[in-house]
């Protein structure tokens, strides 16, 4: 699969938008049917979390380490899990009263002969849903 970009404009201090986007534990309120397990404490390079998208036994197990962690400014997760590869970068800028939020992601399926021919299907579908989810984060850090 390729690597997708979603950008959103956030009316809120770039502080309070890293605060909501890098707190994994909540993301499964702004990913549909996800459920969130983090490692104990504060996030930093080689904490991990798993994400469990879907229903009962056919959820999708998405293991993540942070491997890169500059407050207010940017981090990276790498995809460790059973049937994902991949990563996610999220970069955050000042631009006047605003914050600018990018989020890149590469997810690829394991195997990687069966992610290579999903990406064109898959690709849409991923920009898509993170677009919603982080037009929920967005509004949760505008609200302050």
């Amino acid at each position: 699969m390729g690597t997708f970009e979603v950008v959103r404009t956030a009316r809120a201090h770039r502080s309070r938008v890293f605060a909501v986007v890098s707190d994994f534990g909540s993301h499964g309120e702004f990913i549909p049917l996800t459920r969130m397990e983090t490692d104990a404490g504060s996030p930093g390079p080689g904490w991990r979390f798993v994400g469990r998208s879907g229903l009962g036994p056919l959820a999708l197990v998405d293991r993540m380490e942070v491997t890169v962690w500059e407050p207010d400014r940017h981090f990276r997760v790498d995809k460790r899990g059973p049937a994902l590869d991949g990563w996610a970068e999220v970069h955050l800028s000042e631009d006047g009263p605003f914050t600018r939020l990018v989020w890149r992601e590469e997810i690829v399926p394991r195997p990687a002969v069966l992610g290579s021919r999903l990406g064109p299907l898959l690709d849409p579908v991923n920009r898509w849903m993170f677009g919603r989810a982080l037009d929920r984060m967005v509004r949760r850090a505008e609200q302050g």
